[in-house]
């Protein structure tokens, strides 16, 4: 599925990452591959960007200011018109794979990382949704 933001019919990526320089890198090599991105710097703008916006893709760190990245991952797969989005967590912590088979994340990235490797997992968990046709809903 692709989202239309500002008028744009291109994937778009909810990047939440509170590492600035991270998010700016992360951004501009998403943006140079033809995916508009909307960033969250914690947990609560994550949270209020979803309220407000569709996405494609969630990259989602798990060291938040705020909250746990797994912890948003729970509310995520808990809330019904959002446990669809897909989410690649991009972490410096090494795997939980406990965490991992409870929640389900459609992919782990471990920093620091290839940007080429993240821009390939993207790809392919955008293509993997678009081919499946799974509508992505706001909360209402």
């Amino acid at each position: 599925m692709r989202t239309e933001i500002n008028g744009a019919n291109r994937p778009s990526v909810l990047v939440v990452e509170d590492d600035r320089a991270m998010s700016k890198l992360i951004r501009r090599n998403l943006e140079g591959a033809g995916t508009q991105v909307v960033e969250a710097a914690s947990g609560l703008d994550c949270i209020r960007i979803l309220h407000q916006t569709r996405v494609d893709l969630i990259l989602l760190d798990i060291r938040l200011p705020d909250f746990n990245g797994w912890g948003i991952l729970s509310l995520l797969r808990l809330t019904g018109s959002l446990h669809d989005i897909p989410v690649i967590v991009v972490s410096v912590e090494p795997p939980d794979t406990a965490l991992i088979e409870k929640l389900s994340p459609d992919d782990y990235i471990q920093k620091p990382f290839d940007m080429r490797d993240l821009l390939v997992r993207v790809k392919k968990v955008i293509g993997s949704r678009s081919a499946s046709q799974q509508p992505v809903n706001r909360i209402t």
